[in-house]
């Protein structure tokens, strides 16, 4: 990925900045920071929240995640992909401000109304704020690649978009859960509004993305296999799986349901199919960053033929359980990997202070940590989970506050 140079600048961030110029890439480099610091906040808010009594459980941590941290880094990193991969020209400072700011404040809203109980008009106007968020981001996603000047990345956008329409009828069914229901309904419309969420709008921007995200992870080409054609194929696949998945959990067909669950695990591993050769030189310079970025892949599909098989046994499908594993095990480990390789271009004032940021989260403490974390949570140990993902946390923070003073925090070969 190119990072800018040292003391690169555009205009004030207006839309206005040429394609292709060098201060393109420090404007969107800028927005993402602003971006993914309001991320890590949300991400500790959810860690707080998992230990601090409160009314609505795992839920409050759940959603302060997904909604706030992850949404917010999908924000930034789709924002920054489109205009480095694709060369494009990035939204202007206001547009970007709009969409973190409006995503944030509907997370909040919708937690807190929720939490205290308020009335649930003000639920809905937290989900509202949070689509009129992703509509945002969708058009400048649309306007920066369709303008750019590389076609490559035109096939991630349509992953993109294709997430984010998963989003905007995953929030509508959680507005719709919040005006009352019954059990039996209820139950349904969760299981819809989790699969569009989780399996969407996370895990289809996910499978846009890794075929290039793991290219540049190792410093490799991409894979040959990856064409524009075969990517295309595996969305549309994945997009069908998702659809079949929906489809059976709102009209209570739990068969139906199992199919498109089993169709979009097989889907995760043909894009696995699609990703290049990793070999040791690569592991070796990468280190707990490729591992990681790895075992979230693994746990993704687990966390998915597990629910698939929930389903076909006519058990509850979505379990917090599972959904803590996919969270945890999957998305989370994504997050952290793609944040470990993001943070110190971000950061970066140069190649030393690239290779020194490299360094500072190379973090074999943190990859150990969640997964201890994720197979504490399959074998029904919450305690133990709960530990080790404090211990992640802090390894994390500690290793951000390094990033930003520009300290180097290992010695480990290679970056």
């Amino acid at each position: 990925m190119t990072t800018a140079p040292v003391g690169a600048t555009g205009d004030a961030g207006d839309s206005a900045t040429l394609r292709g110029s060098a201060g393109r890439v420090a404007v969107v480099q800028r927005q993402a920071r602003v971006t993914l610091g309001l991320a890590g906040g949300f991400a500790v808010a959810a860690a707080v929240a998992l230990v601090v009594p409160h009314r609505t459980g795992g839920w409050l941590s759940l959603h302060l995640f997904l909604a706030g941290a992850l949404v917010l880094a999908i924000s930034a990193a789709t924002q920054l992909f489109a205009v480095t991969w694709a060369a494009g020209t990035p939204t202007s400072d206001r547009v970007a401000a709009v969409q973190r700011w409006l995503l944030a404040a509907g997370v909040a809203l919708l937690a807190t109304a929720r939490e205290l109980q308020w009335p649930r008009g003000l639920i809905a106007t937290g989900g509202a704020l949070v689509i009129a968020a992703l509509v945002v981001l969708g058009v400048s996603l649309e306007r920066t690649v369709s303008g750019g000047v590389q076609r490559r990345f035109d096939v991630a956008l349509r992953s993109y978009l294709a997430a984010l329409a998963a989003g905007l009828g995953g929030c509508a069914l959680g507005i719709v859960m919040a005006t009352g229901l019954d059990a039996p309904m209820y139950a349904r419309v969760r299981a819809a509004h989790l699969t569009l969420n989780l399996l969407g709008l996370v895990g289809l921007v996910i499978a846009g993305t890794l075929p290039f995200f793991t290219a540049t992870q190792a410093r490799v080409k991409m894979s040959s296999r990856a064409s524009g054609r075969a990517q295309s194929l595996v969305l549309a696949w994945l997009v069908g799986a998702l659809g079949a998945t929906t489809v059976g959990f709102l009209a209570a067909r739990p068969a139906v349901a199992t199919v498109g669950l089993s169709a979009y695990a097989a889907g995760v591993l043909g894009l696995v199919a699609l990703l290049p050769t990793i070999h040791a030189k690569q592991l070796w310079w990468a280190g707990p960053r490729l591992v990681q970025l790895g075992a979230g892949v693994a746990w993704w599909v687990g966390a998915t033929v597990t629910v698939a098989w929930q389903a076909g046994h006519g058990s509850a499908a979505l379990t917090p359980t599972v959904v803590g594993v996919l969270v945890v095990g999957g998305y989370a480990q994504i997050l952290a990997a793609a944040v470990a390789y993001l943070g110190p271009v971000l950061r970066a004032d140069g190649h030393q202070q690239l290779t020194a940021g490299f360094r500072t989260t190379r973090s074999w403490l943190g990859l150990g940590a969640a997964n201890v974390a994720a197979t504490a949570l399959v074998f029904g140990a919450p305690e133990v989970a709960g530990t080790a993902i404090f211990v992640w946390v802090i390894d994390t923070a500690a290793r951000a506050a390094l990033l930003v003073r520009g300290a180097g925090w290992t010695r480990a070969p290679g970056a």
